[in-house]
């Protein structure tokens, strides 16, 4: 008797791990990555700028940037691209682009949009 509920207890101690796996695949089942070229970033700042706007969007979890180097150490920001991770269920690409460009400033007026993977 006391072997089967050994053996019902290990069983139930495996399972556990994999119910919290399985909750957490559900749980990522919208999430999102995409890469987005915005246009007319002049400066670190309008990096900041940017970044602080897409992250106060619901449902926004990370914001990586990427831009280029002109000659060795100078910052090309004409090619800025934005990696946006996002739950699909709580937000849209149209939310994306109309965040970065209500960031934009009276000096710089930020255009997005979506690169083709």
């Amino acid at each position: 008797m006391w072997q089967v509920i050994r053996t019902c207890l290990l069983v139930g101690v495996a399972m556990l791990p994999l119910t919290e796996f399985y909750g957490l695949a559900a749980e990522n089942q919208g999430v999102q990555t995409m890469t987005l070229q915005i246009d007319g970033m002049t400066c670190g700042a309008c990096v900041k700028d940017v970044k602080t706007a897409l992250a106060k969007v619901l449902g926004v979890s990370t914001v990586e940037f990427r831009v280029g180097k002109k000659w060795i150490f100078f910052s090309d920001y004409s090619d800025a691209r934005a990696s946006v991770t996002f739950d699909a269920n709580k937000v849209g690409t149209e939310a994306l682009v109309r965040a970065i460009e209500g960031a934009s400033s009276p000096l710089s007026a930020y255009k997005a949009r979506l690169v083709q993977p």
